[in-house]
C-alpha cells in the first residue's frame, strides 16, 4: 500500500492542486483549543506548507453550524467553486468537521468527488482520494462516519431532554418571543411585556370583542401603518428571517387569528409547538396540541383570561359579517333556531321605503322546508327581549350584595347553624348505631341465633340505611358550610354584572360577556341562556334556603331578586 501511494505521488508530482480548506465548528461542540477554528486553520495551513504541489484558493469557515446537514453558507460556496473548477481539492481536519451525516457524506465521497475528479484530504483520518483512492470507501472510513452520525444523534437526544426539562420548569427556550413580548435583559429565559407593541395586541382583542371582524381588523391595522409582527421582529432582531419578513409585508387574517388564539397573552408559557422532523434535517413540523408544554402564569399577561376565553368562544361560533361595515352584528353567532339548533340568518326586507330586519332559520333556507320551519322573528323583537333580559339580571345583581350582607349578619342565621350542628350530631349517632347493629349480626349468625337468610336480609338493610345516613350527613355538612361562609360578592354572576354596571342599550361586548345562546321557536317564543346560569342558581338556592330571613326583611320585599326567587322556587 505504501509503495502504491509513493508511486502515485511520484507520477503526479507536477500537478498543482487548488485547494479549499474547510473549517467548521458546531454550537454544540466543546470549544476546546483542539477543536477551535484557529486550531483547525493552523493545522491545515501547516499541511499545505509541507506540500508544494498544493496552493490555497480559499478558506471556507462555517462557525456555529451543525454537521447534521450540508445547508451551510460557506460549504455551499465551496461546492459552487468546486463545480465551477475554481478548486479541485478539499482539505479538512477530520471527517466530523466535514459533516456528521453518514448518508450525505457517503454521497460526496463516493459519487460527487470522483465525478468531479476532486481530491479529498482528511488529515486525522488518513484519507487522501488521490494518493490512496481506496481510503474513501474502506471499512475504517465508513465506520468513522457512522460513529460521527451516532454521536450527533446522541447529542440531539440529550439536548432535547435538557430543553424539555427547562420548558417544563417554565423557562423560555425560543429565539424570538411572540409579538408583544421580549426577553428579559438579565434573564433570556424569562419574558417581559414589550410595551412598544403590547397596545396593538390589546387593540386587536378589543376590536374583535367589540364586533369587528378579523378582516376588518386587518384593514384597520394596515390603514394605520402599523408594522406587522414579522417586519417588527426584523426591525429589532437584524438576523430574523421568519415568514412574512418581506419589506412589503402587511397584516393578514392568518396573523390576526394567530394572535387571537395565542395563549401566551394570558401569561402562560406555551412551548414545544414545533419540533424537528429528524436530527439530520433542520426542518420543523407542528406538534399535536396535547403534546404542547404549557406552564401557567410564568410572565405578565397582556390580555385577561376572561377576555381571552370570550374570544375563543366567539371564534368557534358561526358568524356573519355585514358586507358594508365589515362588522359583526350585535347578535351574530348567538341567535339559533330553537328546534334544529342551527344559526339564524339575518335579512333585510322592504315595504315601500321602510326597512325591516328579520331572522329566519338557516336550515329552512339552505336544506329544505322538510327539515325545519321558517321560525321568522323580527330582529328588533329579539334585541329588545335580550336587552330586557340583561337589564333584569343586572338589576338583581346590584340588589344582591346588601341582601347577602343582611343574611350573613342575621341572628337567625346563627340559630340555623346551631340547629344544623345538632342535627349533624344526631345523624352521626344514628349512623354509629346501625354500624354497631351490623357488626353484631355475624356473631349472632355464628352462634346460631339467626338463620343465614335472616343474616343476609338484615345485613343488606343495615348497609342501605348506613349509606342513606352518610348521604344525609354530607348534605348537612354542606349546609353548615354554606351557612357559615355564605355567598360573597366574588360569585361570578355578581362580579360580572357589577363590573358591567347599568345596561342602557345592547352592544356586542355586553352580548359576548353575558349570553350563551338565544333560541327562537316557531311560536315566536324566545329562550335566552345566561352564561353565568350556574352561579345565578347558586344564589337562588342560597336565598331560598334562607327564605325566612329574606322575607322578614321589609326593605327587600319588592326587590327584583326576591321576585325572581319566588318565581323560580314557587315560594308563596
Amino acid at each position: 500500500m505504501a509503495n502504491r501511494k509513493q508511486k502515485n505521488k511520484d507520477q503526479h508530482l507536477a500537478i498543482m492542486w487548488n485547494a479549499g480548506l474547510y473549517l467548521r465548528l458546531s454550537r454544540d461542540d466543546d470549544k476546546f483549543e483542539s477543536e477551535s477554528i484557529s486550531s483547525q486553520r493552523e493545522m491545515l495551513l501547516e499541511f499545505v506548507r509541507k506540500n508544494p504541489d498544493i496552493k490555497v484558493y480559499d478558506i471556507y469557515i462555517d462557525d456555529g453550524y451543525s454537521g447534521t446537514n450540508f445547508d451551510r453558507p460557506r460549504f455551499k460556496d465551496m461546492e459552487n467553486d468546486l463545480r465551477s473548477k475554481k478548486i479541485n481539492c478539499i482539505i479538512v481536519k477530520d471527517l466530523s468537521r466535514f459533516g456528521r451525516n453518514s448518508i450525505e457524506i457517503g454521497n460526496y465521497l463516493t459519487i460527487l468527488f470522483p465525478y468531479l475528479q476532486t481530491r479529498f484530504i482528511c488529515l486525522n483520518d488518513n484519507v487522501d482520494s488521490y494518493l490512496d483512492p481506496d481510503s474513501l470507501d474502506n471499512i475504517s472510513t465508513k465506520f468513522k462516519n457512522l460513529i460521527n452520525d451516532e454521536y450527533c444523534r446522541d447529542i440531539s437526544i440529550k439536548v432535547k431532554s435538557a430543553l424539555t426539562l427547562r420548558r417544563e420548569n417554565g423557562e423560555y427556550i425560543g429565539s424570538h418571543p411572540c409579538y408583544g413580548y421580549i426577553k428579559h435583559p438579565e434573564n433570556v429565559h424569562k419574558l417581559i411585556v414589550d410595551e412598544r407593541v403590547a397596545d396593538n395586541v390589546r387593540l386587536i382583542f378589543k376590536m374583535f370583542l367589540g364586533g369587528e371582524s378579523i378582516r376588518g381588523i386587518v384593514k384597520y391595522l394596515n390603514e394605520m401603518g402599523i408594522l406587522p409582527p414579522a417586519l417588527y421582529k426584523k426591525q429589532i432582531y437584524p438576523k430574523y428571517k421568519g415568514n412574512g419578513a418581506r419589506d412589503d409585508a402587511t397584516w393578514n387574517m392568518r396573523t390576526v387569528r394567530r394572535i387571537l388564539t395565542n395563549r401566551m397573552y394570558v401569561g402562560d408559557l406555551v412551548q414545544n409547538v414545533m419540533n424537528n422532523i429528524i436530527y439530520r434535517i433542520q426542518k420543523c413540523r407542528p406538534v399535536a396540541k396535547e403534546d404542547y408544554i404549557i406552564v401557567p402564569n410564568t410572565h405578565e399577561a397582556i390580555i385577561s383570561r376572561d377576555d381571552f376565553e370570550a374570544v375563543q368562544q366567539l371564534l368557534f361560533r358561526d358568524t356573519r359579517v355585514s358586507p358594508k361595515t365589515q362588522q359583526l352584528n350585535v347578535l351574530s353567532g348567538f341567535i339559533k333556531c330553537g328546534d334544529c339548533k342551527r344559526g339564524m340568518i339575518r335579512k333585510k326586507m322592504y315595504s315601500g321605503k321602510k326597512e325591516f330586519i328579520y331572522y329566519f332559520c338557516s336550515t329552512y333556507k339552505n336544506r329544505g322546508k322538510n327539515l325545519c320551519s321558517k321560525h321568522t322573528v323580527h330582529a328588533e323583537k329579539v334585541e329588545n327581549a335580550v336587552l330586557a333580559f340583561l337589564q333584569t339580571y343586572s338589576k338583581m345583581a346590584l340588589e344582591i350584595e346588601p341582601l347577602l350582607k343582611a343574611i350573613n349578619e342575621s341572628p337567625q342565621r346563627e340559630r340555623t347553624s346551631k340547629r344544623m350542628e345538632e342535627y349533624l350530631a344526631q345523624s352521626i349517632a344514628e349512623k354509629e348505631k346501625y354500624i354497631k347493629l351490623k357488626s353484631e349480626l355475624y356473631p349472632d349468625f355464628k352462634a346460631g341465633l339467626i338463620e343465614k337468610d335472616e343474616y343476609e336480609t338484615f345485613r343488606r338493610q343495615y348497609e342501605v340505611k348506613i349509606a342513606d345516613i352518610e348521604t344525609q350527613i354530607l348534605g348537612i355538612r354542606n349546609k353548615i358550610e354554606e351557612v357559615d361562609t355564605g355567598i360573597s360578592p366574588e360569585n361570578e354572576f355578581i362580579k360580572a354584572f357589577k363590573a358591567c354596571g347599568e345596561i342602557p342599550y345592547l352592544t356586542r361586548n355586553v352580548v359576548v360577556a353575558f349570553i350563551e345562546h338565544i333560541y327562537v321557536y316557531e311560536d315566536n317564543r324566545i329562550e335566552i341562556n345566561l352564561k353565568y346560569q350556574d352561579d345565578y342558581e347558586t344564589i337562588i338556592d342560597y336565598l331560598y334556603n334562607n327564605r325566612l330571613i329574606v322575607f322578614s326583611l321589609e326593605q327587600y320585599k319588592n326587590a327584583e331578586i326576591v321576585k325572581q326567587m319566588r318565581r323560580a322556587r314557587r315560594v308563596v
